[in-house]
């Protein structure tokens, strides 16, 4: 092959910025030849003649090249270029070849040190020993530099293919956290919309049934995947993923809407409920207070025959009306029929209050004419015992919560104070019998037992406190020696107030905002001993109370002067204000005298007419639970009818909803991209001492003989061209060193 020799320059640039020009000189012949015929001078930018290149070893790359290079020429060709030249010119030197060597490798090594801070992982295999000659050093110094040229690409496309892999990894990782957090943002938004309104709906009485769907994509794997092979991946993916969320908030959008809607139509048919039952409720209590108007008109006279030990049968009878079946109606077809009801009930009261009235009047005139005969009632024929708040009754927790009165209730004082004013007033002139050594919280139902009275313990079961937007209600429990046991049911709201308090609400001016009284309108309870007795008595009837007594059917009973009965109820109008302690029949007072001593358990309501009062107090037992009871007499005969009140509407029931709630997975974080491999090697160049050139000796001419032409000339043509030859090259040089 033919190879043109010049000169090559080459510039390294070093880690610490700086450049340095190494000229490295290659070819620089001059032949002696030319020289001795007295040639012009050869410039070193000249190029030599084309020569055969002498057949030279060929250097093996390392394995790991090997590779690499296989892999590049499966490539296109890449666009990497390497500053490592190819080839020398044919008359390198062995020291310019080691120089081109050492500054090929230097230009490599500095791009491996790249390539590592780049993230390459670079295997440097074992260092290569070349040894030259002056006949091969051209050539083989062409072959290493080929490959120093070739690795130095392959490091560089290492370089390249890192960088990019990572940038390809940082910028798929920075778009999935972006568009994995605003997807689940939104979908969580939709999600917590759902269950907002599947709590609402599961508070309002709906069954709710959830099922979650799996709405995950079936995602394009990316494990291992690096450069754009990953970002289309990703991107696809991706696109997966915000359509699956989009899927997924319309499916709970679906779901919201059903929920509104299932909802809307439940609340209505509840409203529908609550005015149908609320009307009812109207109509049945005035009805009900009527026909317990001819009921108290009636047992004045039962009482009172009662009192005088006079026999009177009371003949009881139901009308039932023919009212409209509201079982399964809703809405206003359930309104209307309800009303069709009210009104055919009102009827029938009418009608019964009638006939009950005359029945009332006729007895009564039998009574008038038999009482004129009357005489005395005979008294000592048996005393039960009662039961009496004796020195050591103490009050215990059954299911109530007992307070230590210390705890905050009121904005002007703690849960003492509450009670005090609640049912003493402010000004402390009511019911001043009262202690508050024992105060309990009653949510809802409660008990308390009165320990070691008199005769036993009694149970008090305190249930249904009707108090205007009460937020917590209580109950105050005490007793008097030798006296009875009382209560006091006060209730506590937040608001504003500018009114008294006590029985009546009166007694100064509270005049606070914050945490003040609720008005207590009534309550349930229920009393049971656990001995026996043979009289009953309620102590504290007053302020418009009414207090209805069950159980006790079959006792004898005396009535204070202020109450009045109807049935079973038991009323007392204004201005009087007994002490519920005092266990004496005043009054206000009512008394049951059974024929034998037993275990009682009597329950009922106490109630005012409305929201009248911060609290309501009541008294049971004492001295006068041990008077002796009194004998029976024969019954006259009343009529005493009652209307069957219409059936209560049902509450709607519950209606079923379906909610589907929607789950993504995100797709796979794309993974840190594994670092580019590449292997390099470097040589070591070894020169061979080069042989001197023997010279023949040179005939020693006789200095007279100097003849124009011949040897002597020649001799000088010789050294003059040598001369010459040195002084161009140095001029050279010296030209391209400047």
């Amino acid at each position: 092959m033919t190879q043109e020799t010049k000169q090559i320059f080459s510039l390294r640039k070093f880690k610490t910025g700086t450049h340095s020009a190494l000229l490295a000189k290659y070819g620089i012949v001059l032949a002696t030849t030319a020289v001795l015929m007295g040639a012009g001078a050869v410039s070193a930018d000249e190029v030599t003649t084309s020569q055969t290149k002498p057949t030279t070893e060929v250097v093996a790359p390392a394995a790991g090249q090997a590779s690499v290079s296989a892999e590049t020429s499966a490539k296109k060709q890449s666009a990497v270029t390497s500053d490592i030249p190819t080839s020398v010119p044919a008359h390198t030197t062995q020291d310019q070849a080691v120089t081109a060597v050492e500054d090929a490798q230097a230009t490599l090594k500095d791009n491996v040190s790249t390539a590592k801070d780049t993230g390459v992982v670079v295997k440097e295999g074992d260092t290569k020993e070349v040894v030259i000659n002056s006949g091969n050093a051209a050539e083989k110094t062409s072959e290493i530099l080929t490959d120093l040229n070739q690795q130095d690409k392959a490091v560089k496309e290492a370089t390249e293919k890192q960088a990019a892999n990572q940038k390809a990894y940082e910028e798929t990782s920075k778009e999935h956290e972006a568009v994995v957090k605003e997807g689940q943002e939104h979908l969580d938004k939709s999600t917590a919309e759902v269950d907002q309104l599947i709590d609402q709906a599961k508070k309002a009485g709906l069954l709710v049934t959830e099922t979650t769907t799996d709405q995950t994509p079936e995602y394009k794997g990316t494990k291992g995947l690096t450069g754009d092979e990953l970002r289309t991946a990703m991107a696809e993916n991706l696109e997966l993923y915000q359509a699956a969320i989009k899927a997924g908030i319309t499916l709970q959008d679906k779901s919201v809407a059903d929920l509104k809607a299932t909802l809307a139509l439940y609340q209505a048919n509840q409203k529908a409920y609550t005015q149908a039952n609320t009307a009812l409720k109207d109509a049945k209590s005035s009805g009900v207070a009527e026909l317990e108007g001819a009921d108290g008109r009636q047992n004045q006279v039962i009482d009172l025959a009662k009192k005088n030990n006079v026999p009177i049968d009371v003949k009881t009878e139901t009308v039932h009306p023919k009212y409209i079946d509201t079982k399964g109606l809703t809405g206003d077809k359930l309104y209307q029929a309800i009303q069709n009801n009210i009104a055919v009930y009102q009827k029938a009261v009418a009608d019964s209050v009638g006939k009950q009235d005359a029945s009332t009047k006729e007895a009564q005139a039998k009574l008038d004419a038999y009482l004129k005969a009357l005489a005395d009632y005979q008294a000592g024929i048996g005393r039960e015992s009662g039961v009496k708040w004796a020195e050591n009754t103490t009050v215990e927790a059954g299911t109530a919560q007992r307070m230590t009165g210390d705890e905050p209730a009121v904005s002007w004082g703690n849960l003492r104070t509450a009670a005090a004013d609640a049912i003493q007033s402010l000004d402390r002139n009511q019911n001043t019998d009262a202690t508050f050594d024992y105060i309990f919280k009653i949510n809802g139902s409660g008990t308390v037992i009165i320990k070691n009275t008199s005769n036993g313990d009694v149970t008090l079961k305190i249930s249904n406190i009707q108090a205007w937007t009460a937020e917590n209600t209580y109950l105050a429990v005490w007793g008097a020696k030798d006296g009875g046991i009382a209560w006091g049911v006060f209730a506590t709201t937040h608001g504003t107030v500018t009114g008294g308090a006590g029985e009546g609400a009166t007694g100064g001016n509270v005049g606070a905002t914050g945490a003040i009284f609720a008005m207590v309108k009534s309550y349930d309870y229920e009393v049971s001993t656990s001995n026996t007795v043979s009289t009953v008595t309620f102590n504290d009837i007053d302020n418009n109370q009414t207090v209805t007594l069950n159980g006790l059917d079959g006792a004898k009973l005396v009535k204070g002067g202020n109450v009045t009965q109807s049935g079973n109820s038991y009323s007392a109008g204004t201005g009087d204000v007994s002490q519920a302690t005092g266990g004496v029949i005043d009054s206000n007072g009512v008394q049951f005298n059974l024929d034998t001593a037993k275990k009682v358990v009597f329950s009922g309501t106490h109630y005012l007419p409305g929201y009248i009062n911060t609290s309501i107090v009541a008294g049971i037992f004492g001295v006068a639970s041990e008077v002796p009871k009194e004998p029976k007499k024969p019954n006259l005969e009343v009529k005493n009818l009652d209307v069957k009140v219409p059936e209560a509407p049902e509450a709607p029931k519950p209606i079923a909803v379906a909610v589907q709630k929607a789950t993504v997975k995100a797709p796979d974080a794309p993974e840190a991209p594994a670092p580019v491999e590449v292997s390099v090697h470097y040589y070591k160049m070894t020169t061979t001492p080069e042989e001197p050139t023997p010279v023949p000796p040179t005939p020693v001419q006789k200095a007279s003989v100097l003849p124009s032409t011949g040897e002597a000339g020649s001799v000088l043509s010789i050294i003059g061209g040598v001369l010459l030859s040195g002084l161009a090259l140095v001029g050279v040089r010296k030209r391209k060193e400047d």
